[in-house]
């Protein structure tokens, strides 16, 4: 109504200039039909201009010619001051961009969409407006990303168009009156709110906010949700506006001083790069949940499509490691110290021949990556450190895998992992699975939670209440001191000084182990925000493995970087900032700049080691100094690094941003000052908000100052063109059901007997209720609170077919594990969804199952990973890694679990 009926001038604007709706896509023939391709690139109009395969094309309304506008990544990396949101061209030419091909199209054809639903996978066959245009002699179809999502989500604009809805009230997709079916929501409340959600950011100029919680978050398709949700603020210009917007729950773990944190955190001033993975992935194999997949990628993949690439999810993953798109560790199947010393034994001379010793051994299938074959004894994870998190009673989905495989002691797994016939093919598959992979289990977390109980050591860590640290997030401006108010008690000690400790003993260990420095070689994956970005043109998949492409580390594989290691003295590199702080540029989301002058304010505010290894150094012995060391070299907390971050923004760009810092240039934080007064932080470009005299709001820069989005496109996007998005059908956002899986599989998994009643329910784990995450979880406040122990709740009706009353002891049990509550029985639950509130500990009242004859277990024991190959993506703009930032989900939703009542309650305590 607001785009097509009511052309709104505010939207139209904020669409042109901020989003990819008005950029060209290529279609492809498919039969008699079409489907879309990929955007269209300079290269494919022969226009001469630099990394002219990374440029998109819009379509000038005033010369009805195809422009290439500033700001794509190819403008990031080609050092220019033009990647910007300008709206000129190439050339500096002034554009104003068609946001629609309708009214100049050369013909209509049909458009083949990918359609799912509860029940089935179909196409959705629409009419769409194209352009014809000679790419190499031949005659291709174009259109805009604006027309294909119109089509896709069936909004008609004129009389010959042919597959949509003729009103609101059609059963077709994606009506409000078909929409009805599955959300259970009136078309007329969809139509109502969505009319004033309109309006008021027509009225406000974007003002217009959804606010969202964590559990959208833990489903297998919630990136479709996000971007879902996303199109809604974007297609009201509601992004980077205050009061504007979305407001997700997840994800407020932000460091403000982050260049600091992630220089000491990740030991960048003595060596680079990190070793950093996404821990998904980690457990995924570490735990051999990847062994109990039963839903082919077929049953997943796009209508649009003959097959997909592979139907075992970690097959996908396998390629994307060994393309470079995600990290794993270990790396190798041999140790990759050793790599070097067989390389110098074949004649390498220097890093560079090393490197491509590994390369040839890659080629060859002398080496593999580690990933390939997770069950090799080779390739087990040995060491784990658990550092203030309870992984194994809490945060670890697929809770009785991790303990039956990665920790090999007593467990509830029901399902087979040798019986199934969904095997991998990228992924070694070995007949033997095993139990018990992780030789070493060392816990630090005061919480003294689940995890600790399955913990081979227990470190003694202090509280919040006795060390030195900061605390900073993304929900507030504000960096926050924690000082002391007593020392730790007893044996125990603050964090830093714990491995501290251990640094120290191991340093000289190894003067007695590994004296000698050692050549190592890392693989680093393709990483986002910097060129590695564009390494792999038009989203096209080519597998060096298979000869598709030459292996080259970087461009086709992952970065293979040889890093010398000093294992004798990781204690004095521990206490002190070493060198790279001043050599290397400091910085974060692809800008740097120098530290030089901040790392000699440091040797005067933190004085400096004075003989040994570690001689004139700064000094970051205790906490107090480790912290004015991260506030010192963070733009957020000292101005004169703002105003230098600022600096290499405007180079990048070529606006002139700097002055958002210049009237707190002056300041330096320090932990005595924040101590004094908890400051509000520097306004810093590594931030996508401004916070200038009000409060800070996310991608305010991209939107006031021009500052592109770090995509492909340098906006906002609603279409992903990469080959794996659209295999799977989304390369715009589109309906697709809760995966269909089973409480159990006949004849691959293990069925109890059913002893009485029983009902099968959707699980799902919501945010916790009285109780903090699992910490004091036990005490006598936090349990008299509520029920006190693991609670299951139930709809009323629900419980009544298995003669449950609130507060009866019930079993809960699909294929991967069991627990053992008490009822909460509520008419406020939904009909056949059952909720178990997360993070409750089985630390206290938790009886045996009748069905393990073991402890029952945690919210996480019914719950396995399933992971998504659409997250593996990489090399390719935003859709690359980054710590912390992008790869696969560790959701625990879509799952189903049948509960009955526990008619002996088996406490074992004789």
């Amino acid at each position: 109504e607001f785009y097509v009926d009511n052309k709104t001038d505010y939207f139209y604007n904020y669409a042109k200039k901020f989003t990819d709706l008005p950029f060209l896509v290529l279609l492809k023939k498919q039969k008699d039909n079409y489907t879309v391709d990929r955007f269209l690139r300079a290269s494919d109009i022969n226009v001469p201009v630099e990394n002219d395969e990374w440029k998109m094309v819009v379509l000038d309304k005033k010369s009805n010619k195809m422009v290439v506008p500033n700001g794509s990544i190819g403008h990031r990396w080609e050092g220019k001051k033009n990647w910007n949101l300008e709206m000129k061209d190439e050339s500096g030419k002034a554009f104003d961009p068609m946001l629609s091909i309708l009214g100049n199209e050369d013909e209509t054809i049909i458009l083949n969409l990918p359609y799912f639903d509860d029940h089935e996978r179909s196409v959705l066959q629409r009419s769409v407006p194209v352009k014809q245009i000679e790419i190499d002699g031949e005659t291709h179809y174009i259109t805009m990303v604006f027309d294909v999502m119109l089509a896709n989500y069936g909004v008609a604009r004129a009389d010959n168009q042919k597959g949509y809805p003729d009103n609101y009230e059609d059963m077709l997709p994606y009506t409000p009156a078909w929409q009805e079916q599955f959300t259970g929501i009136k078309a007329k409340q969809v139509i109502q709110i969505a009319r004033e959600f309109a309006q008021n950011a027509v009225e406000t100029k974007g003002r217009s906010m959804i606010l969202m919680g964590g559990g959208i978050n833990h489903w297998f398709h919630a990136d479709i949700n996000y971007r879902t949700i996303l199109n809604l603020v974007l297609l009201t210009g509601s992004e980077g506006v205050n009061g504007g917007g979305w407001a997700h729950y997840v994800g407020q773990e932000k460091v403000r001083p982050f260049e600091g944190w992630a220089t000491i955190a990740f030991a960048k001033d003595w060596s680079v790069p990190p070793r950093l993975q996404n821990a998904t992935s980690y457990f995924y194999f570490g735990t051999d949940q990847f062994r109990y997949e039963e839903i082919p990628m077929s049953e997943l993949s796009s209508p649009t499509v003959d097959k997909p690439r592979y139907e075992h999810p970690a097959d996908y993953n396998a390629l994307s490691v060994r393309l470079g798109w995600s990290a794993s560790y270990p790396q190798f199947n041999k140790n990759s110290l050793k790599l070097f010393e067989e390389a110098k034994k074949s004649g390498a001379k220097n890093n560079d021949d090393i490197i491509d010793n590994v390369v040839t051994a890659l080629k060859n299938k002398k080496l593999e990556f580690s990933i390939e074959d997770p069950d090799n004894p080779a390739n087990f994870p040995r060491t784990l450190f658990v550092w203030r998190a309870n992984l194994i009673s809490s945060s670890g989905k697929g809770h009785e895998y991790f303990l039956k495989h990665l920790l090999g002691t007593h467990e509830g797994v029901l399902a087979s992992g040798t019986k199934t016939s969904h095997k991998t093919t990228e992924v070694k598959w070995r007949d033997n699975i095993p139990e018990g992979k992780l030789d070493l289990l060392v816990n630090l977390e005061f919480r003294m939670s689940g995890t600790a109980l399955y913990s081979d050591i227990v470190l003694p860590a202090a509280t919040w209440y006795e060390k030195t640290d900061l605390s900073s997030t993304d929900m507030h401006p504000y960096i926050h001191p924690f000082n002391p108010a007593i020392n730790p008690p007893w044996e125990a000690k603050s964090d830093w000084n714990i491995f501290k400790n251990l640094a120290k003993i191991f340093s000289e260990k190894a003067k007695q182990y590994l004296p000698e420095i050692q050549k190592d070689i890392v693989a680093v994956p393709l990483m986002h925000d910097t060129p590695g970005e564009i390494a792999q043109p038009f989203g096209k998949i080519k597998d060096w493995k298979r000869g598709e492409v030459e292996a080259i580390p970087g461009k086709t594989m992952p970065k293979l970087v040889v890093v010398d290691r000093d294992y004798s003295s990781i204690y004095d590199k521990f206490t002190s900032l070493g060198p790279l702080v001043e050599k290397n540029p400091i910085g974060a989301d692809g800008i740097s700049w120098s530290g030089k002058e901040e790392y000699e304010k440091l040797k005067s505010l933190l004085g400096t080691h004075h003989s040994g290894f570690n001689k004139g150094f700064p000094n970051i012995e205790d906490a107090d100094k480790v912290a004015n060391a991260m506030l010192t070299l963070s733009s957020s907390s000292n101005g004169k690094m703002a105003m230098k971050a600022w600096q290499a923004e405007e180079d990048k760009t070529g606006m002139p941003v700097k002055n958002f810092a210049q009237n707190r240039e002056s300041e330096h934080f320090t932990l005595a000052n924040i101590t004094a007064q908890p400051k509000e932080s520097i306004s810093t470009p590594i931030f996508t908000g401004n916070n200038k005299n009000r409060r800070y709001s996310p991608f305010l820069n991209n939107i006031e100052l021009s500052v592109p989005f770090r995509t492909l496109t340098g906006r906002q996007q609603f279409f992903l063109d990469q080959e794996t998005f659209l295999e799977f059908g989304e390369g715009l956002p589109v309906y697709k059901p809760t995966l269909h899986t089973k409480a159990f599989y006949p004849d691959i998994d293990r069925v109890p007997e059913e002893n009485g009643k029983t009902i099968a329910l959707k699980y799902l784990t919501p945010h916790g209720k009285w109780n903090i995450h699992t910490m004091f979880y036990d005490n006598q406040h936090m349990l008299t609170l509520f029920r006190g122990g693991q609670t299951i709740w139930l709809n009323d009706k629900d419980a009544e077919q298995i003669d449950v009353k609130d507060n009866d002891w019930i079993e809960m049990y699909n294929r991967n594990g069991v627990v053992a509550a008490r009822a909460v029985v509520s008419h406020r639950m939904p009909k056949g969804t059952t909720y178990m509130y997360h993070a409750q500990d089985r630390t206290i009242y938790t009886p045996h199952t009748v069905i393990t004859k073991e402890t029952g277990g945690t919210h996480n024991s019914p719950t396995k990973v399933h992971v998504k190959p659409t997250h593996f993506v990489g090399g390719y703009a935003q859709l690359s890694y980054g710590f912390n930032y992008y790869g696969p989900t560790g959701n625990q939703r879509d799952l189903k679990v049948f509960i009955r009542k526990l008619k002996k309650v088996i406490w074992n305590e004789d």
